[in-house]
């Protein structure tokens, strides 16, 4: 199969993967703290990358050059992790996902005031679409503004960003090293925060979580296979496939009801999320056409 269709069919599995995961973990979350289970989460999560380190020994597993970049990859997503943690038992798996997809929105914005990027006027005009798709499904002023969607959408620029230092690091470092370099980093920042607000798991819940942990990490690995054969921009719109699987489970497991709504600001927020990669792939095909094959013009 050709490189794009084999990242796009590596993405699609780390959805399903991944929506595995919310299932498992949304059950104990219902009476373990939050920091706690961001903890737990990735520690048996490590347990399976065993195997892995294993096979490709030690130095081969963490032999990086980019060892700074890992660690600070893994601090931030850490952060993210823990308002995620923090968001997953209060709102609909359904509304979690599709939140998520407000992610190009916050690395346009990224770009803009940290790169340097020229960002236009139809890509500032697909933000603002793509942020009033968030207001729909949050809909501050009707009912109680919901806590867990807001600490959803507050973790979604701090994925976006790891999820962008990820693809740079594909250049250069495997997906097995990037995933167990996340890992480890992600496992040291959480544990001081969970040993504070630590409660004791019970083995029921040490189930969920080594399923947990086996469905992220097959994850994760998945997610940057594809990312390391195909263009992040082409992959966006398999995302899309998540709130499907994350609503069906949450109706069927958890009887959860996302509303009409969710599925309206979703929509928004994917026709903004598509026309900003698109427009980030014309930008990028038009620097490769002023570059040419043989370098820039002198």
């Amino acid at each position: 199969m050709p490189p794009n269709l084999r990242g796009i069919l590596w993405v699609a599995l780390s959805g399903v993967l991944f929506s595995l995961l919310n299932v498992f973990t949304l059950i104990p979350a219902q009476h373990l703290n939050s920091y706690v289970m961001a903890f737990l989460r990735y520690f048996f999560g490590s347990l399976f990358l065993i195997p892995v380190v294993m096979q490709l020994g030690l130095y081969r597993s963490l032999h990086t050059r980019r060892v700074g970049l890992h660690v600070f990859r893994g601090a931030i997503h850490t952060s993210g992790m823990m308002l995620w943690f923090v968001g997953l038992p209060l709102t609909t798996l359904a509304s979690i996902t599709a939140l998520g997809f407000t992610g190009p929105i916050f690395i346009t914005i990224g770009a803009a005031l940290f790169l340097g990027e020229v960002v236009r006027l139809r890509r500032w005009a697909a933000v603002l679409v793509g942020f009033a798709g968030a207001m729909i499904i949050v809909r501050p002023g009707v009912g109680d503004l919901g806590i867990g969607a807001l600490c959803v959408l507050a973790s979604t620029p701090i994925f976006s960003a790891s999820n962008l230092i990820s693809k740079a690091l594909a250049r250069t470092d495997s997906a097995h090293t990037i995933v167990i370099w996340q890992n480890i980093v992600i496992v040291i920042c959480a544990a001081p925060v969970a040993f504070w607000f630590w409660q004791t798991p019970s083995w029921t819940d040490v189930l969920w979580f080594l399923a947990a942990g086996l469905c992220g990490t097959l994850g994760h690995l998945s997610q940057q296979n594809g990312y390391q054969l195909a263009d992040i921009t082409l992959l966006q719109p398999i995302g899309f496939l998540s709130l499907l699987w994350n609503a069906l489970l949450g109706f069927f497991l958890f009887s959860q009801q996302p509303d009409i709504w969710t599925f309206v600001g979703a929509a928004v927020i994917f026709a903004s999320a598509m026309y900003i990669s698109h427009r980030e792939a014309v930008r990028r095909a038009r620097i490769k056409s002023a570059v040419g094959p043989a370098g820039p013009a002198s």
